[in-house]
């Protein structure tokens, strides 16, 4: 191959897309090593340019591959964070997975609309959207204050955000970031399609919060105990936060009875929470109720206990 139009930096490139993975070595390894595979090559090249014979041009096919067989060092592999990140640098777009989909049931939960569904919406609809940021301009507006065009990027679709003044103060430190956002806004349609004029932009986490009105746990009840009850509590607390939490118990073939905690038994809402309390209790029991678009005044929980029965046999109150 002529090294003059397959240099180190494409050969970086091959290797940050994916382009070697057939070879069963880690990307890593491949990128430590790209300096000695293309001395070996060069010194190569320049053998056969000059028409000299050594001993390694007259070894069998397998002797060759053994002596020009570089060791690979002992490193761990890119994480996958780095390498989804390496694909959209050399490509333009992911390959081998996408960066939200270890997200991607937070925001479901949060964010009512996908991306690839925007321009379904009506002019001047409020929605609810999550992704990762694409692409960012800030400008001035007309005044001279700062202002932003994102592109909002998701698993399936990507859409314009317009962020004005007022709201760009607020989010202008996570326009930059690599994690995702939540955005909430109205859609404006033009001749180009929908685009979302922001009204508020929010990382997932303080989004998970702002937006979640009510952790619900669901208990079998076969399943519970004093024991498990204290434990969970336990869990509860070690997760402080702002957002409310309520209790189901399940009875098979029989009906559920909610539980109202008190309103200091409060969890900070997010991935972190949910699993622990799935693993603890052995099933998906944590479900979230998200406040709607247009919230509206509600009364929190009351003081103490106060038990709702439903289905068939509600004499367990």
């Amino acid at each position: 191959v002529d090294g003059r139009r397959v240099n180190r930096r494409v050969v970086e490139s091959l290797i940050k897309a994916g382009a070697f993975d057939s070879l069963g070595a880690k990307r890593s390894q491949l990128f430590a090593i790209i300096d000695q595979a293309l001395e070996q090559a060069q010194a190569a090249q320049r053998d056969r340019q000059s028409g000299q014979i050594s001993l390694f041009s007259v070894m069998s096919d397998t002797a060759k591959l053994s002596c020009a067989a570089i060791p690979l060092p002992d490193l761990p592999e890119w994480s996958e964070k780095d390498k989804l990140a390496f694909e959209k640098e050399t490509v333009g777009f992911y390959i081998t997975g996408h960066p939200l989909h270890d997200f991607k049931e937070e925001i479901d939960a949060i964010a009512e609309t996908p991306l690839a569904a925007v321009n379904e919406r009506a002019d001047g609809q409020l929605v609810r959207v999550g992704g990762l940021v694409n692409g960012f301009k800030e400008h001035k507006s007309k005044k001279g204050e700062r202002m932003g065009f994102l592109t909002l990027e998701d698993t399936a679709g990507t859409t314009e955000v317009v962020i004005f003044p007022e709201v760009f103060s607020q989010c202008s430190h996570l326009l930059a970031s690599n994690e995702p956002l939540i955005v909430q806004g109205t859609i404006k349609k033009d001749e180009r399609g929908g685009k979302i004029i922001a009204e508020a932009v929010d990382s997932l986490t303080a989004a998970r919060n702002k937006y979640t009105d009510c952790a619900r746990i669901r208990l079998q009840a076969h399943r519970v105990n004093r024991a498990k009850l204290e434990a969970l509590k336990k869990i509860l607390l070690n997760y402080h936060g702002s957002c409310p939490v309520s209790l189901t118990l399940h009875f098979d073939g029989r009906g559920e009875v909610d539980i109202e905690t008190q309103k200091d038994l409060t969890v900070q809402a997010g991935a972190p929470f949910t699993k622990e309390v799935n693993k603890f209790l052995g099933d998906k029991a944590v479900t979230y109720q998200v406040k709607p678009l247009a919230p509206t005044e509600r009364g929190g929980p009351g003081n103490g206990f106060r038990a709702k029965g439903r289905g068939a046999d509600q004499s367990q109150n």
